[in-house]
């Protein structure tokens, strides 16, 4: 299984940083998590083919999760797609995504291909022979799902913006990594948390307890005096595995764990 990040950034980005987004392949599969910046454009530099793409997540409605979803469904219409796309959301992030595609008359557009949406919370959902998805919930200011993503026999999860959960524990365990938000350091945790986000050091105990092997920071807060770097070192003090602040367009391959 391989992931490329488009953006690491939390709500607000920097000019050499977008919006949190990546896409994740096995085999000829191909899933995009959430829709910021210039979906298409960052599909094709990182080598993907757009027409291809099977399915969308979006894991909630905050601005910076889900602005870029006119963009991808107009783009694709325009390259004259054909594919059903799926969209895997939980109801009422769903909800805002349709009044927000709706408000520029998208999914009436002739031609349009057919866009497919799921409830995937808890509960799995094949994207491909070679890629399975699970939506569960987490701890934000708004419904928020986050993703357990099963492919070529390894797990990764992601948790999206979330305070520290169980049910993040939960849908870690058994994953070979583990990629979480650090919106701050632990002197914020009282605010982060209240606020449905966690530092980087909550981030690195979260990757110790569920034992996986590489834990990508992201979600950084670019109005605070926090550098990536500083966030980093906190998440090592309590993760003894790898911890990745993820380089753009790069591909990470996530591996089974060899017994």
């Amino acid at each position: 299984m391989r992931i490329v990040f488009f953006g690491t950034a939390g709500a607000v980005p920097r000019a050499g940083d977008g919006n949190i987004s990546f896409a994740v392949r096995e085999g000829g599969a191909c899933l995009l998590v959430d829709a910021s910046g210039s979906p298409v454009q960052n599909l094709l530099r990182a080598g993907l083919d757009p027409l291809s793409l099977d399915a969308l997540a979006l894991t909630h409605s905050h601005t910076d999760h889900l602005y870029a979803l006119p963009s991808l469904i107009h783009c694709l219409w325009l390259m004259k797609r054909s594919k059903p796309l799926t969209i895997l959301t939980n109801p009422p992030t769903r909800e805002k995504a349709v009044r927000l595609l709706e408000q520029f008359g998208l999914l009436e557009k002739e031609g349009l291909f057919p866009v497919e949406w799921i409830d995937a919370e808890n509960r799995d959902s094949d994207i491909a022979a070679d890629l399975r998805v699970r939506l569960f919930p987490v701890r934000h200011s708004v419904p928020t799902s986050g993703l357990r993503i099963e492919g070529g026999g390894a797990a990764c999860a992601y948790t999206a913006d979330t305070a520290p959960a169980p049910e993040v524990d939960a849908a870690v365990r058994g994953c070979q990594a583990l990629i979480h938000e650090a919106s701050g350091d632990a002197a914020g945790e009282p605010s982060l948390n209240a606020a449905g986000h966690s530092s980087a050091g909550q981030a690195g105990q979260a990757a110790a307890r569920a034992g996986v092997g590489r834990l990508f920071l992201c979600h950084f807060d670019y109005r605070s005096p926090h550098r990536p770097e500083d966030l980093l070192r906190e998440a090592r003090s309590f993760f003894p595995g790898e911890v990745i602040i993820p380089n753009l367009f790069q591909d990470y391959e996530i591996r089974r764990t060899r017994s």
